[in-house]
């Protein structure tokens, strides 16, 4: 009588466990990089819908200081890139886009855009610029447009969004 030896031996058994374990840690791996990451597309999105926002609330302002309210054609000689010292330090009592020149504000701390969604650095750079035909060209003021730029740097992630307009003399 032969008998069968079917079945495995103890170091097969303790080679498999290993080579499966080691395949089960490379997956947790991947599955936790990944898991770690799906938070980004939100936080991307609210960046650019904050970029926006803080975009909207620089043009609803006026082009220069001495802009009549309503609206209206300052004389270009009087047209220049300052922030005037009666506007105070917080961006609601700012009355022209030029009084945002050279913020750089964490969003919701400090009269930083207290209506926006808070903790976004935000820096913003106002500029005299002309139009050479289809062309946006920086030059130095006096002229009868201010491009404004503006550049938002969401917490957790490496990446600044850049919106940049321009601001009229009409």
């Amino acid at each position: 009588m032969i008998k069968s030896k079917a079945g495995f031996t103890l170091i097969e058994i303790i080679l498999a466990i290993v080579v499966f374990s080691i395949g089960v840690v490379g997956i947790m791996v991947v599955f936790y990089n990944t898991l770690g990451r799906t938070s980004n597309p939100i936080v991307r999105h609210r960046a650019i819908d904050v970029t926006s926002s803080v975009m909207d609330v620089i043009l609803s302002k006026k082009f220069d200081n001495d802009t009549p309210n309503g609206g209206g054609v300052i004389p270009l000689s009087e047209v220049n890139i300052g922030k005037e010292s009666t506007d105070g330090n917080s961006t609601e009592t700012f009355d022209d886009v030029d009084d945002f020149n050279g913020l750089s504000c964490t969003t919701g701390s400090s009269g930083c855009f207290p209506d926006v969604t808070p903790g976004y650095h935000v820096e913003v750079t106002v500029q005299c610029a002309k139009l050479n035909g289809n062309n946006v060209e920086i030059a130095s003021c006096p002229q009868n447009f201010k491009l404004i730029t503006v550049k938002v740097k969401p917490k957790g992630l490496n990446e600044t969004y850049t919106l940049k307009a321009l601001k009229g003399n009409f």
